[in-house]
């Protein structure tokens, strides 16, 4: 038994730690699944439409006539009413009244009827405004993600300059002691290792940094974001792009969640004005009611008191009408309201406008951005093999005796710049490469 218990137990810890081991290593996608299924504010959109959800069901079911029963009852004392004769008793009795009641509106301007249209514009506007901020959220992740990409990229750098300046530091130290070299020369090489040791410690710092806003924006537990498995490739050329820029924008116009937004508002604004106009038009209610009592003074002529079921037969009346309230002055304040509306639907169609301007602009500036990043990596690409080389150069010259050691870690600094801007201007490309495929209605993170 003790031994089955053991087994047990170390298959639990193997699977433990199978799991724990499964949540070490996130993806750019996974990033964005878990932070759309766990971020605080995608949540607060989620309940806005839910809430715009139940507004839009409301106005249809506004359209239903209304049904609603009431009863009292109680005991009288002292001077009273008579409910039966109506004259004043001073008897003590119990007195018990019941009624139904419905009503429905026949005609009010076709109020009812814009509702049910504005509210379905308010819920298109509602969905429309959660996927933009899921798609907002997602390149917020990706821009979070990449930060941490690039500084994790920054730490290895530094590293390998680290071990440079390590390996330079010993060369040094045992030329020195062979009479090859200065001691200035080893008090420079010391400067600059300790100098990238704190740059070391700066970029750990930095990508520890990258990663609890990463974990912040994901709403990630503290801790539970230990390496990011990087998807940056190697950027390729589209110099096609701009020439079908404008297809691109005018196919993406029709789908982008952020147009859409502003046209749903638009339209809403529209059937506002004429659920305000619908206040000039006469409306017409139906109204029925059912009505009975009972009372203690309802007797017959031996002076007993009718049953309670008799009372309630007896008793029973019906009634039905209609209503008509035809508005004939109102100081003016439907006309306001309806100068309002328009004032409001002017300014959604202004922002439908301004939605699809800002949309244009940043797809051509993208496109432009992604196209100069390109240019930019292949030469800075160039630049690192060029100072890779030419280091080695130096070194050897210093070896010699031709160059003296400034020279020397100017040309190391000068090769860890570009390796760090290599990493930087592809990383960038990346990004924008991403933003093109969302242009062309590829959300990658689905």
């Amino acid at each position: 038994m003790k031994q089955t218990y053991i087994i047990l137990l170390h298959v639990f810890m193997i699977a433990v730690a199978g799991s724990i081991h499964a949540q070490e290593s996130w993806t750019l996608n996974q990033c964005i699944e878990y932070a759309l299924n766990n971020n605080l504010d995608h949540r607060l959109y989620e309940l806005d439409e839910q809430m715009a959800k139940v507004d839009a069901t409301q106005s249809k079911l506004n359209l239903l006539p209304s049904l609603s029963i009431s009863s009292s009852a109680g005991t009288s004392y002292g001077r009273s009413i008579d409910p039966n004769t109506n004259g004043v008793i001073n008897t003590e009795f119990f007195n018990n009244s019941n009624s139904l009641n419905s009503s429905i509106g026949l005609f009010n301007g076709f109020t009812q009827q814009n509702r049910i249209a504005y509210s379905k514009f308010r819920l298109q506007a509602s969905r429309y405004q959660r996927v933009n901020f899921q798609d907002d959220l997602a390149f917020g992740i990706s821009m979070a993600y990449y930060d941490v990409v690039y500084f994790e990229g920054v730490v290895e750098i530094v590293r390998e300059q680290l071990k440079l300046s390590e390996f330079n530091l010993k060369k040094t130290e045992t030329q020195i002691a062979t009479g090859l070299k200065a001691k200035t020369d080893l008090a420079e090489m010391q400067a600059t290792y300790e100098r990238e040791k704190l740059s070391l410690i700066q970029s750990e710092n930095n990508l520890e940094e990258a990663k609890l806003n990463l974990g912040r924006q994901m709403n990630l537990p503290a801790g539970q974001l230990i390496r990011i498995v990087s998807d940056a490739g190697e950027p390729v050329d589209t110099q096609n792009l701009r020439l079908s820029s404008d297809s691109l924008f005018a196919s993406f116009v029709q789908i982008s969640p952020y147009v859409k937004m502003s046209e749903a508002n638009l339209d809403a604004a529209g059937k506002n004005i004429a659920m305000v106009r619908g206040q000039y038009f006469p409306s017409v209610y139906l109204r029925a009611s059912v009505n009975t009592g009972y009372s203690d003074t309802y007797r017959d002529q031996d002076g007993k008191t009718f049953s309670f079921s008799d009372q309630i037969d007896n008793n029973m009346s019906q009634y039905v009408g209609a209503s008509v309230t035809i508005p004939i002055f109102g100081r003016n304040q439907v006309r306001s309201e309806v100068r309002k509306a328009k004032l409001y639907r002017d300014d959604a169609l202004a922002e439908v406008e301004k939605s699809k301007q800002a949309v244009y602009y940043e797809l051509i500036n993208n496109t432009r951005e992604l196209q100069a990043l390109f240019a930019e990596y292949v030469q800075t690409k160039k630049q690192v093999e060029a100072d890779e080389l030419a280091y080695q150069v130096a070194r050897r010259k210093y070896d010699e005796g031709l160059i003296d050691v400034i020279e020397l870690l100017a040309v190391k600094s000068r090769l860890s710049e570009a390796q760090g801007h290599l990493l930087l201007t592809g990383l960038q490309w990346k990004i924008k490469d991403k933003v093109l495929e969302f242009y062309k209605g590829i959300r990658f993170w689905e």
